[in-house]
């Protein structure tokens, strides 16, 4: 599996900055210490978008990467300029190696 992850990625939260007038706006930050997250990307069927025992309808894309446990479904990545937000998170096997992420793509 390690040789399919060829992918460069970001992963990005919301952070709430001042807007200089007593309020916050949204902006997304790069949570990514290691620059070199990489990770494979495939295209769903529509099939496949019917795991982890819930309907996903709207998942486009099935990202893989090592694993890491600091993701949430609240947070996106980005692959150049694509954006996919985050669906659902699924530790492969329960391994720890690899995590399985549903995404939908951004337009």
């Amino acid at each position: 599996m390690i040789g399919e992850l060829k992918k460069r990625i970001t992963v990005q939260e919301v952070v709430e900055t001042p807007d200089g007038g007593g309020g916050f706006t949204d902006a997304w930050q790069s949570i990514s210490t290691n620059p070199d997250l990489y990770a494979s990307i495939t295209p769903l069927s529509s099939g496949e978008s019917l795991k982890f025992h819930q309907l996903e309808n709207s998942a486009t894309h099935k990202i893989i990467i090592r694993y890491r446990d600091d993701l949430t479904t609240s947070m996106r990545i980005l692959n150049g300029t694509t954006v996919y937000d985050i669906n659902a998170i699924a530790d492969i096997k329960g391994r720890n190696e690899y995590l399985e992420i549903l995404t939908t793509l951004k337009e």
